[in-house]
């Protein structure tokens, strides 16, 4: 079967959506996959399936929310439940104050939390607490680092580490984010001063290719921070529950000021948090700071997130040890079975996550990231799909709880074929380039 036959329902679907629906994508990540943005008619533990019948192992996972896989029982259970119950009441529920309970029961540095949906809207409120708390403006983030799409905060992301984050931004918007190098601490003492209300960061740059803070480098920006009266903000949007069931601060032993949530907090339901220090908060509880939302806590998506954190937090002890071994034995396939076919491959990982280069040595920085052959492993990743696994074409891997060793065993298989042929096709590609020259 022709690749064009393989995917020819996704195909008419794309080609469907784009008379109405603008890129004919929901989502600009999603117009990177190829050979044509696949669409899925459903999913069920670590496995989805595509309209034209196909099944997929998934590192995509939602770009991250499905810690416990795409059918986890428990949550589906409380949702349903709540959907008898009601789906909103413009008014307050019980989930919230439990939700709230479990927030500040999990997570270190939590005293006290306000939920939001997303985690683009949720790093908003954190920077307006931030401001407000210390009568300041000047924000100070990294580059690489990812914190939503908002144009206060859309500068120095992966693949424009200088600039704005796309068109149409409002420049003024960011005159007051001071953008660092990540891991370089005499740049951040430098850029300090009586104007910085916030420092905000990955704590683990996730996004920026998995890569971990240098060892003593979360110490000491912890330390400038609380000198400078500035608040440190932790965005785990990623990181939260994943890494460790507390977040990169419980895994690597630092504590934020503010922290940003979501991802998997809902279990696949939309809903974020930021939590803190409860002093922090008097600028929400006397309302010099207005926290607003129609579907804040919305009781669905909060009966989905209580239900995720609670069985998180019943199995922490047997769930982040095997999420680890489930990533470490991802990036060791991916590593050994495309260099095997000749294509050089580096991953980057921690529990749960992992960034992968195509690229001969180890990925250390943020910069080497960016150097790092992006088309290739584009390539290598439409190549993983015809052989039935499914990845973020930018790098990003994802595990889940429900993943098994039949599918690393399936997967393995599927990188070495897909890498030979990704090698072939570039031999190839080369070879016809010196036969025209």
């Amino acid at each position: 079967m022709s690749v064009a036959d393989r995917y020819s329902r996704s195909r008419s679907q794309f080609e469907r959506a784009r008379r109405t629906l603008a890129g004919g994508v929901a989502t600009a990540f999603r117009a990177a996959q190829r050979p044509v943005p696949i669409c899925f008619d459903h999913a069920s533990g670590s496995h989805v399936f595509d309209i034209d019948g196909h099944d997929y192992i998934d590192y995509a996972l939602g770009f991250g929310p499905l810690l416990l896989g795409h059918h986890p029982q428990a949550v589906l259970d409380a949702v349903e439940a709540q959907l008898h119950r009601g789906l909103g009441y413009g008014a307050c529920h019980e989930l919230e104050a439990e939700l709230a309970e479990a927030v500040c029961r999990i997570v270190p540095s939590a005293e006290m939390c306000v939920f939001s949906n997303t985690g683009s809207e949720a790093v908003q409120v954190a920077l307006r607490i931030a401001r407000a708390v210390t009568d300041r403006q000047r924000v100070i983030k990294f580059r690489g680092h990812y914190h939503g799409w908002s144009d206060g905060i859309h500068i120095g992301v992966p693949g424009h580490l200088n600039n704005l984050g796309t068109g149409g931004q409002d420049r003024d918007a960011v005159q007051s984010i001071v953008l660092c190098d990540w891991n370089d601490i005499a740049a951040l003492r430098s850029a300090l001063d009586d104007r910085v209300a916030a420092i905000i960061m990955e704590p683990i740059a996730v996004n920026a290719g998995c890569v971990m803070p240098a060892p003593g480098y979360l110490e000491a920006v912890r330390d400038l921070a609380s000198r400078n009266g500035s608040l440190l903000i932790f965005d785990e949007v990623i990181t939260g529950f994943r890494v460790a069931l507390g977040g990169a601060q419980a895994l690597l032993g630092v504590l934020p000021d503010l922290t940003v949530l979501g991802k998997a907090l809902g279990g696949g339901f939309p809903i974020s948090a930021v939590c803190g220090r409860q002093s922090h908060f008097e600028v929400v509880e006397s309302r010099q700071v207005a926290h607003v939302g129609t579907f804040n806590a919305n009781p669905v998506c909060a009966a989905a997130a209580l239900a995720a954190v609670t069985a998180l937090e019943r199995d922490a002890d047997q769930i982040y040890p095997r999420l680890g071994q489930l990533i470490e034995d991802l990036a060791q396939a991916f590593s050994e079975e495309a260099g095997r076919e000749g294509l050089p491959l580096t991953v980057n990982r921690v529990t749960g996550a992992a960034h992968a280069f195509v690229n001969a040595q180890p990925v250390e920085t943020v910069v080497q990231g960016e150097r790092c052959d992006a088309e290739a492993y584009r390539q290598l990743a439409a190549a993983l799909l015809n052989e039935g696994v499914h990845v973020i074409p930018r790098g990003l891997l994802y595990v889940s709880t429900v993943h098994s060793a039949e599918d690393n065993s399936q997967t393995r298989l599927a990188i070495r074929r897909a890498a030979a042929r990704v090698t072939q096709a570039r031999a190839h590609s080369t070879t016809g380039r010196e036969g025209k020259a």
